[in-house]
């Protein structure tokens, strides 16, 4: 029958998730009924209903299945304008919002009306909304000047570590500022259906995605040191490097979102949560230039100074279309992720499908366990399913150590990966593979369940790269292939149209 999910309440919108099996979206529209009146028709699985009052209680039904949900309080309502603020695009428009933040009272909403507004990096606050309507434009400088810098560690008066703030893949670094930054703030909310676009280009912010500017590059919306902070129904374009990054935070709620970016971004990853715990990923749609969705956990460095893991994910209802990976586990888990369920998600046009990449030296604690991922459809994919214990990029994964297939010592840069499971997972038109999964001869993966798949191919598809390693062949309509993994269990694998054997097992045990 399925269930009907209050996902966010907002001063003046509500989210839901029609779970009912469907994938994405139903088959026809459905009718959203609100105290007895058609207030939407939709075909999405998820779906917000806006222009509510605050504080008020709605019954909200689709066919049979019904939920009751209130609006969170609103104290005021703050407008950029009155502080100065033109939307036109072209005034820098940076002192206002920022103005219009600071005045913002508790559980207080700043409205962003219809306009383009230019500025700076912005920094919000505790108990404050930010809606952004339709219409509505936030528009990052291209003069990267006007984009501040974050130091990566902060230092007591002694001059001891105590904390860090800016980050670049992993690392505790110094990076300019995010069009929108939330720093050791809790209960915030971003949402509403306009635009935050960080205008980057390949003459501004892409032209150098492996060198610093004044620092590396920034992120469009940044969260450092956070609790409760929601985002919803905004459209996420154009961001510097990752566009949503949120680190060391917990409670988090991304919710039909759009995140855009050209398909050659560098860098350009959709959502990635970095040692966060309890977050919600629910119907967001991704087209972006490198990962969709990637949960890490940090490099070594991270892990050396606290052992803060990923935990506790929920990616549900999602479509991610084009990028490098649709749901990516690492590389940089050096403090390891635990407790992810992904499930009735879209993959169109991606490189990897579910992707999980790590490598020797990422650390003791680099651990992967309880990764749960069913009722996916996926079309036009490179490879369905990777474990890639041989990840080779940045300058440190390119060395014989890592590439090395013979056993090594079990030491404290031994990563670990197991208790996966995939139920329930369809593939049409897959180019390279099915599954190429490598575990580590001294490390092997360690459970993976596998069952009803199903596979067919691209008939004109040509040799590729299943992921990325020195020593992996270039493969096409690849089946099962599996290397050093325990506990292994496959059932119900429908697989046509493959070269050579469906099944291919080395040093696999069941």
């Amino acid at each position: 029958m399925g269930e009907l999910k209050l996902i966010a309440d907002l001063p003046t919108a509500l989210t839901f998730e029609v779970d009912d099996g469907s994938i994405y979206r139903a088959d026809t529209m459905r009718q959203v009924v609100v105290d007895g009146t058609v207030r939407l028709e939709t075909d999405l699985n998820v779906f917000t209903l806006r222009n509510l009052r605050p504080d008020t209680v709605y019954r909200v039904s689709v066919g049979d299945l019904s939920v009751a949900a209130r609006t969170t309080a609103l104290k005021a309502v703050v407008d950029p304008r009155a502080f100065g603020a033109k939307g036109d695009g072209v005034t820098d428009d940076s002192r206002a919002l920022q103005a219009a933040i600071s005045a913002c009272p508790r559980d207080g909403l700043v409205r962003l009306s219809e306009g383009d507004y230019l500025t700076a990096p912005l920094f919000l606050k505790s108990d404050m909304a930010l809606e952004i309507t339709a219409g509505a434009r936030l528009m990052g400088h291209r003069d990267i000047t006007q984009w501040p810098v974050l130091p990566g560690v902060l230092y007591d008066t002694d001059g001891r570590e105590k904390t860090y703030l800016g980050s670049w893949e992993g690392e505790a670094d110094d990076c300019h500022a995010a069009l929108i930054n939330l720093l050791s703030v809790s209960n915030v909310q971003i949402y509403g259906e306009g635009e935050i676009d960080g205008q980057a280009g390949f003459d501004t912010w892409w032209s150098k995605p492996k060198e610093r500017f004044i620092g590396w590059r920034p992120r469009l919306i940044y969260a450092v040191d956070c609790e409760h902070v929601l985002i919803e129904g905004v459209t996420l374009n154009n961001s510097p490097s990752w566009t949503l990054h949120p680190l060391a935070s917990r409670w988090l709620t991304f919710t039909n979102l759009k995140i855009k970016a050209p398909a050659d971004s560098p860098n350009t990853d959709g959502l990635n949560p970095e040692s966060c715990t309890d977050v919600t990923i629910c119907g967001v749609h991704f087209t972006v230039g490198d990962d969709c969705i990637a949960l890490k956990s940090g490099k070594l460095s991270m892990a050396q100074r606290v052992v803060r893991p990923t935990r506790r994910v929920r990616i549900s209802n999602c479509w991610m279309q084009d990028g490098h990976g649709a749901v990516v586990i690492g590389s940089e888990m050096a403090c390891g992720v635990y407790d992810v369920w992904v499930q009735n998600c879209l993959f169109t046009g991606t490189d990897r499908g579910i992707r999980l990449k790590t490598r020797r030296g990422r650390g003791k604690d680099a651990v992967g366990r309880n990764l749960n991922f069913a009722n996916i459809h996926m079309q036009d994919v490179g490879t369905a399913f990777v474990i890639n214990s041989f990840y080779w990029c940045d300058p440190d994964g390119k060395t014989d150590y890592i590439a090395d297939r013979n056993a090594c010592p079990v030491d404290d840069g031994t990563p670990s990966l197991g208790g996966l499971s995939l139920r329930n997972i369809t593939a049409e038109g897959v180019r390279h593979a099915a599954v190429y999964a490598l575990g580590l001869p001294e490390q092997p993966i360690d459970g993976l369940t596998i069952e009803n798949f199903r596979i067919r191919y691209n008939l004109d598809a040509q040799p590729g790269e299943p992921d990325m390693a020195a020593t992996i062949p270039l493969v096409v309509r690849l089946g099962v292939y599996i290397s050093a993994a325990k506990n292994v269990r496959l059932t119900g694998l429908d697989i046509e149209g493959q070269d050579g054997e469906p099944i291919i097992l080395e040093n696999v045990t069941c």
